[in-house]
């Protein structure tokens, strides 16, 4: 089975900096490194495990770009959940089950943290991310494979490649 494990649940705060504190201060969580995706955002970590990343409720072209979806301000309880994600293996095969299944994908690549990502919805509407730890994968050996499309960051905006 491609999935091996659930890997950190997004939350899309209304207060970044109150959400963040929160987690710290009540839950004992620590800040982790987090890369720059673009938007604002932290990474939380028990122990050496990051479960927690958050971000925030402004409107940001580059976050809804890769989360596949917009944030109304004011979103609260569940629907602040923002997508789900899993560490998986094997991304040919997952990339060809998701094919399959007609299920319109994105991915993107960070070489230099050994990650590759796919990004899809599910039914009602709940964005899937597929984590691929320690895999270097060349988006262009995917380009123009079916309904996936690749992402990069350029001057901290979002830009979709294929």
């Amino acid at each position: 089975m491609p999935i091996t494990e659930l890997n950190h649940y997004l939350l899309v705060a209304r207060d970044l900096e109150r959400t963040r504190d929160f987690y710290q201060n009540v839950l004992g969580l620590e800040l982790a490194e987090r890369p720059d995706f673009g938007f604002p955002g932290y990474w939380l970590k028990t122990g050496d495990d990051i479960c927690v990343h958050l971000a925030s409720q402004e409107a940001n072209e580059t976050r809804d770009m890769f989360l596949l979806k917009k944030h109304p301000r004011g979103t609260a309880g569940s629907g602040s959940v923002d997508h789900i994600a899993f560490l998986a293996r094997d991304p040919r095969e997952v990339r060809e089950r998701i094919q399959r299944n007609k299920v319109e994908m994105h991915f993107r690549s960070f070489p230099d943290a050994k990650l590759f990502q796919i990004f899809l919805k599910d039914p009602d509407d709940v964005t899937i991310e597929l984590n691929f730890l320690g895999e270097v994968v060349d988006p262009k050996e995917w380009e123009g494979k079916g309904s996936a499309s690749s992402m990069k960051i350029e001057s901290g905006k979002a830009v979709r490649q294929a």
